[in-house]
């Protein structure tokens, strides 16, 4: 595998630099984490479309088919970066658009721990102090377990979603998620209904099939 190459995005037509942006983007994610880190030309098609979300890019999210009042909902095999991409992707965000990022595996444990009031926290608490809504990006959305809180078994992810998706149309709260999983997988977890939802909620990135396990490059 080859380092990005700007050739390939000179058909962009944006106010942007994308080309400085990635190369700005590369060494931010060496600094964040370690020298072996690297942006690859064959990631191209899941990069721009996320920087053009991030910068608030009308022009190319438009090129891209990207509706920026809906999230993004990352996917890809195990090892190909996800989660390091939307890390390094806060980095560009406007603060009117920051987000946290938080594992599917904690929130299920934290579910254990606290019940209830787990779900409330990233839902209908889930407001700043001026009113807007905080965004979340839900990382790896499947490898959570059901656990229990005195009895009471959940799926957290799904109590989420199904509220997410009502203050979203409600307020416009924005999540972002990456995932393994493909669609089928989502609907056979979740439901028929969750996987809907989050049609109406996310743009769908995802890379190829058979994108190689970046940690093995390392």
């Amino acid at each position: 595998m080859h380092p990005i190459v700007t050739k390939q995005i000179r058909t962009i037509r944006s106010l942007f630099d994308y080309r400085q942006i990635l190369r700005e983007l590369q060494q931010k994610g060496k600094q964040l984490f370690g020298d072996h880190f690297m942006l690859y030309k064959e990631d191209l098609h899941v990069l721009v479309p996320i920087i053009a979300w991030m910068l608030r890019d009308e022009d190319v999210a438009a090129q891209c088919s990207i509706d920026l009042k809906k999230g993004i909902f990352l996917s890809g095999p195990i090892g190909v970066g996800k989660t390091q991409i939307m890390q390094l992707m806060r980095y560009l965000t406007h603060p009117t658009e920051e987000y946290k990022i938080i594992s599917c595996t904690k929130l299920a444990l934290d579910f254990g721990r606290k019940g209830p009031d787990t779900i409330h926290e990233y839902t209908y608490g889930n407001f700043k102090p001026d009113g807007i809504p905080q965004t979340y990006c839900f990382d790896d959305l499947g490898k959570e377990i059901i656990v229990k809180h005195y009895g009471t078994s959940c799926q957290i992810m799904q109590q989420i979603f199904h509220a997410r998706y009502e203050l979203f149309i409600q307020c416009g709260m924005i999540t972002h998620a990456t995932s393994s999983l493909h669609t089928l997988q989502i609907e056979e977890r979740y439901g028929a209904e969750i996987r809907s939802r989050l049609r109406e909620m996310f743009n769908r990135i995802g890379f190829n099939k058979g994108a190689s396990d970046k940690r093995r490059s390392n």
